[in-house]
Order: C-alpha cells, then sequence, then structure tokens
C-alpha cells in the first residue's frame, strides 16, 4: 500500500491519526463500503448526511475544519487576508472611503456635519474544482494513509490555486478574478501615475532592484497598514535583493534585513515567500508587493468543499478519482489613486513594485 511522509493533520500523533482514519473512512463511505458507512454513521453522525443538488457529498463538519486548517497551513492568502463568509454568490462588503470632518466652530455657530462615506467591495463566488487520484490498493489497506493523503492533497491544491490567483499578475481568464499585482499595475497605462507603484530603475530588469527602489516602496506605505509584509518569489529574493544585501559592507545589513533564514525581514517587516508569484525579471511587469491583506482585500468563502468520487475515470489505472469543489471570492481594493500630480496621488495597503520597459 501507499504512504505517506508526514501526518499533515493538526493535533498529537494519535490525534492526528484519528482525524485521519475519519477522513478514510468517510471516503471509503461515498464508496458503498459497508463497514466506513457503519463506522461514520456511528461516530460523524448526521454531520456526514447532507448532499449537495450536484450529487456531490459535502464534507462533514468535524472533517471540514481539518480540510480548513490545511487550506490555511498550505496557503498564503487564507494566512493574510480578511475571510468574510458568502451567505449567497454576491456578498457586497462595506469599506470606509471618506471620514468625517473636524470644524472648530466659535460660540452659538451650528457645527458642520460631514458623513462617513461608504463604499461597496464586491465579492463574486467562484468555483473551484480539484481531481484527486488515488491507488484502489491505498484506499482499501492503510485507511489512515488514505485519509491524510486525501486531505493533504486537497487541501495543498486549492491552496495553492487560491494563491496564484490573490497574487496574480496578468489577466487570469481562468478564474476571472484579477490579482493584486495585476490590479495595481494596470490601474493606468502611465505607470508613474499610480499612487501605489514603485517602478524600479530603468535597465534593472538586467540586473536587480536597487535597495533606494525597495526603501521607496516602504516610504509609500500607509500608516494604517499596520501588519504589512513583503510578498515575493523565494528565487526573486535571493537574486535580486539578496545581491543587494551582499554588497553591503559591515553591520549595514542588519539595520535593513533580520540577516539570512527561513523566515528573513527587510526594512523592518517580513517576506513571505509566494512561490507562485514571477521569478524572472521581465520587463513592464510588476513582480513584488508589499502590503497588509488584512485591511486592503477582501476574501470570501461561499461554500466549502464538496466531493464526488468515481471509480471510471482511471479504471485503465485502477485508481480511484475523486473530485474536490468549493466556491470563493476574492478583491484587491485598496489599490490607491492615479494621479499626474505627485502630491495628489494617495498609496493604498498594497504597494507593488515593477520592473521598466527596457
Amino acid at each position: 500500500s501507499g504512504t505517506i511522509g508526514r501526518n499533515p493533520l493538526p493535533g498529537d500523533r494519535d490525534e492526528a491519526n484519528y482525524k485521519a482514519y475519519a477522513w478514510g473512512r468517510w471516503a471509503q463511505s461515498l464508496l458503498g463500503n459497508r463497514k466506513a458507512i457503519e463506522w461514520v454513521a456511528n461516530n460523524l453522525k448526521a454531520q456526514s448526511e447532507g448532499t449537495t443538488t450536484a450529487g456531490g457529498f459535502t464534507v462533514p463538519d468535524p472533517l471540514s475544519s481539518d480540510l480548513i486548517y490545511l487550506r490555511e497551513a498550505f496557503g498564503i492568502a487564507r494566512q493574510n487576508c480578511k475571510i468574510y463568509p458568502m451567505s449567497s454568490d454576491i456578498l457586497n462588503v462595506p469599506n470606509a472611503s471618506a471620514s468625517t470632518t473636524v470644524y472648530y466652530p466659535g460660540e452659538n455657530t451650528a457645527i458642520t456635519a460631514s458623513d462617513l462615506t461608504f463604499a461597496q467591495v464586491q465579492l463574486v463566488a467562484k468555483k473551484m474544482a480539484v481531481l484527486t487520484q488515488v491507488s484502489k490498493e491505498l484506499a482499501e489497506d492503510s485507511v489512515i494513509d488514505f485519509g491524510a493523503t486525501l486531505a493533504r492533497d486537497m487541501a495543498y491544491v486549492m491552496a495553492k490555486e487560491e494563491d496564484r490567483v490573490v497574487f496574480n499578475s496578468a489577466v487570469d481568464a481562468t478564474s476571472g478574478i484579477d490579482g493584486i499585482l495585476y490590479g495595481v499595475y494596470n490601474l493606468n497605462a502611465t505607470k508613474a501615475n499610480i499612487a501605489s507603484l514603485v517602478l524600479f530603475d530603468a535597465g534593472s530588469v538586467a540586473g536587480q532592484p536597487t535597495l533606494a527602489n525597495i526603501r521607496a516602496m516602504v516610504q509609500k506605505l500607509p500608516t494604517y497598514a499596520a501588519n504589512a509584509k513583503w510578498y515575493m518569489h523565494r528565487e526573486f529574493f535571493f537574486n535580486n535583493i539578496g545581491l543587494r544585501l551582499d554588497a553591503l559592507g559591515g553591520n549595514n545589513i542588519e539595520s535593513i534585513q533580520n540577516a539570512y533564514g527561513p523566515n528573513p525581514t527587510l526594512y523592518g517587516y517580513p517576506v513571505v515567500f509566494v512561490q507562485n508569484m514571477p521569478k524572472v525579471n521581465t520587463a513592464s511587469s510588476p513582480a513584488v508587493l508589499l502590503g497588509d491583506l488584512s485591511v486592503g482585500t477582501a476574501f470570501g468563502d461561499r461554500r466549502g468543499v464538496t466531493i464526488e468520487v468515481s471509480d471510471q475515470r482511471y479504471f485503465v489505472e485502477d485508481s480511484l478519482a475523486f473530485k474536490g469543489t468549493c466556491r470563493y471570492g476574492f478583491n484587491a481594493f485598496d489599490l490607491g489613486n492615479v494621479n499626474a500630480t505627485a502630491s495628489s496621488r494617495v498609496p493604498g495597503s498594497l504597494i507593488v513594485g515593477a520592473f521598466q520597459a527596457t
């Protein structure tokens, strides 16, 4: 039978193994395994009985929470965005776009009224689907390995796709959702007028963005972005930023980053490696993000994971096909403004660094 390197489910060893066993038993019950059906009925009870209109089986609540845990553990977006439950296909989230005004009225003078203005940030649910191939031997021989493998694969693939969409730098016809890098970079054709965009020095494609370019991104960050982090590909960091840091002498490197390691900081802000982001220096393209996703984006959960199983898709390989679907929405809204006058540009909480045209 197959095996996994490490059980990814939360808890101590016994608890994690039990959760993996429960996942495996529930998946086996979808295949009509009589003993598995009895086990699920006795241990997961009514929470395992719901089905969707499409014929899929909704993951029971006790197992769904573990799947959410894994998606958050694997996914950068879910760790950092503000999550909104969606009760319908479209959710409008109120966002304060203008504050009230302070006045100094004279004696016996009426106070001028001002309004707190709200804009609507719209989340539109999109369906995502994954197909996982599992050998029949694994499904039959090792319930724990079967459950852990199925849960980990679906959670990892879904989280990776969510990260691809959230940090995307190009038009995404597949999901129909604009990623953060694309959203900021394409606010206007005149890139210099975009308040939340820092253009790297001309000619830096052949080399690396300068530390002055990186510092300029920090300068633009508004004070309300209290939980800002750097987001970039690991290779981009070490091939570009790392080379600039190597060139520093003495202890100067310590004033800019917390030395090298798995979790570096840059100008005091944590660096998060997102392997879906650009790793190659490309002209006329965004590459780096410094932002507070908790205030600049909205991530909507419309429906949890629904699973269907078939023994026909991989009949020749003698494997089972598990199809998982979920529905979510995303909107990067705090992108700043566009203005030809530098003093009138107001950056948002999502600052993007981009290469210029060669």
